[in-house]
C-alpha cells in the first residue's frame, strides 16, 4: 500500500465538514442577515460596541444569523466586531488575545426591527451577505495530530501535502478545524474550563479587507457547553 493511501486511511476518522461562505455585495443595512461588514442588527440604539480605548464603534466583522445555518441550526445571532480605527488599539488592548477588549464576540436574541444610528467610525466595510454554503471536507492541522493520536510518518505526511489532500483548508470557514498559523491555541471557558471550539474561521483578506499582523488567520471560538461564551484571536506568521 502506498504511503498516500496509508495516511488517508488514518486520517479519514478524523474528517469533518466545514462550510465555506458564498456571497453577494449588497448596499448596508441595519438587518439580521449572515453577513461580513456592512451594518449589524442592534436591539436598540446603543447596542453597537465601542471601543475602551478609541471610543469609535467597533468595525462588525461577520454576523450569523443561526437559522441560516447548514447544520447545528438554532436561533439568534452571533456577531464578532473588531476595532479597526487605529492600529494602536490593537496593539495595546492586545489584539491577538482570544477575549482582547479590542473585539466583541457575542451571542443575542432578535426582537423585532434593528434599531438605526449614526456610527462614530471612520470607515464601514462593504456589506457581503452570505446566501449559501459551501460544503467541503476538512482535516486536522499538523500541528494537532500529537493531541489526537494521529501516527503519521514522515513519508505519509510528505506524501499528503505533495497531494494536497486531507489536509486542513485556508480561508474563511464555517467549522472544520483551524488552520494553525503557529502552535495549537484553542482558549479555554474560564468558567468551566473546558476547551472551546472553532466556530468560524477568518483569513486575512478573504472576504474582509483587513489583515492580522502579517497574513494571519483569526479563530471565533465557542464553549461547548456554553453558547453565550465566545472568544476570538489570532496569530501570524
Amino acid at each position: 500500500m502506498s504511503a498516500l493511501k496509508e495516511a488517508m486511511g488514518i486520517l479519514e476518522p478524523f474528517k469533518r465538514i466545514a462550510y465555506f461562505p458564498q456571497i453577494e455585495i449588497v448596499k448596508s443595512e441595519f438587518s439580521a442577515v449572515s453577513k461580513f461588514g456592512g451594518f449589524p442588527y442592534l436591539r436598540h440604539e446603543d447596542d453597537w460596541p465601542i471601543c475602551p480605548n478609541c471610543q469609535k464603534n467597533q468595525q462588525l466583522f461577520l454576523q450569523l444569523n443561526l437559522v441560516d445555518l447548514p447544520e447545528r441550526k438554532g436561533e439568534g445571532l452571533i456577531q464578532l466586531f473588531y476595532c479597526t480605527s487605529n492600529l494602536g488599539c490593537e496593539s495595546s488592548l492586545g489584539g491577538y488575545l482570544p477575549f482582547s477588549k479590542v473585539s466583541t464576540c457575542r451571542k443575542i436574541k432578535i426582537e423585532g426591527e434593528s434599531a438605526i444610528i449614526e456610527l462614530e467610525m471612520d470607515s464601514v466595510f462593504e456589506e457581503k451577505r452570505i446566501k449559501d454554503w459551501e460544503a467541503k471536507a476538512d482535516y486536522p492541522h499538523r500541528e494537532e495530530y500529537l493531541d489526537l493520536e494521529i501516527d503519521l510518518t514522515d513519508e505519509q505526511i510528505e506524501a499528503i501535502e505533495e497531494a494536497e489532500m486531507m489536509m486542513t483548508l485556508h480561508g474563511d470557514k464555517l467549522f472544520g478545524y483551524p488552520f494553525w498559523v503557529q502552535s495549537v491555541e484553542y482558549p479555554q471557558d474560564s468558567n468551566t474550563g473546558e476547551t472551546m471550539q472553532l466556530l468560524f474561521q477568518i483569513d486575512s483578506d478573504d472576504n474582509l479587507p483587513y489583515m492580522f499582523g502579517d497574513m494571519g488567520i483569526g479563530h471565533l471560538t465557542q464553549s461547548p457547553s456554553n453558547a453565550e461564551v465566545l472568544g476570538f484571536g489570532w496569530a501570524c506568521y
